[in-house]
């Protein structure tokens, strides 16, 4: 709990990708959420205990607690991966990271922010070393930015003129 800002909003994420540091705000809703949830574990004035213990032990979870969680909550939400193809993923705890960044662009996009303005922020918020590396997220989907693609094709209109031909 003593990685937990309920009155600012914030997480302190110790030992993430690159073994950094760094807060995490939080929605006012998750935040609300969790203050109803500490004083339902009754961990109200306990910094030491675990936001998510181990019942088991009184333990944090590991990599392979989540994991178990994350599988049991697909399964109770009925979601499944039918028959995968060559290089698709099942849903995963890490798919959850490329959700978050494509609606951070979709909500930059649509807030009239480029896009490029925001990959600095995502970078450093993901706890990556480069830029680079944050872009590896940006798999240009013209479903999620609508507005981008029909600039383009107004930019692009003068770019390529149509072209008759005779059959």
């Amino acid at each position: 709990m003593r990685d937990v800002d309920l009155i600012g909003g914030t997480l302190i994420m110790r030992h993430t990708k690159g073994d950094k540091q760094r807060l995490v705000p939080m929605h006012p809703l998750l935040t609300e959420i969790l203050e109803r949830y500490r004083l339902t574990m009754g961990i109200v004035g306990v910094p030491d205990a675990w936001l998510f213990p181990v019942f088991v032990k009184d333990e944090s979870m590991t990599p392979k607690d989540t994991q178990h969680w994350f599988e049991k909550i697909l399964r109770l939400a009925e979601i499944s991966s039918p028959g995968r193809k060559k290089h698709e993923r099942s849903p995963c705890l890490h798919c959850m990271r490329h959700v978050f960044v494509f609606k951070s662009f979709a909500k930059a996009e649509k807030a009239g922010r480029k896009i490029d303005d925001s990959v600095p922020y995502l970078s450093i918020y993901l706890g990556h070393d480069s830029l680079q590396e944050t872009e590896k997220y940006m798999k240009f989907s013209s479903e999620l930015f609508p507005v981008a693609m029909e600039l383009f094709s107004d930019y692009s209109a003068d770019v390529f003129p149509e072209v008759a031909h005779e059959t």
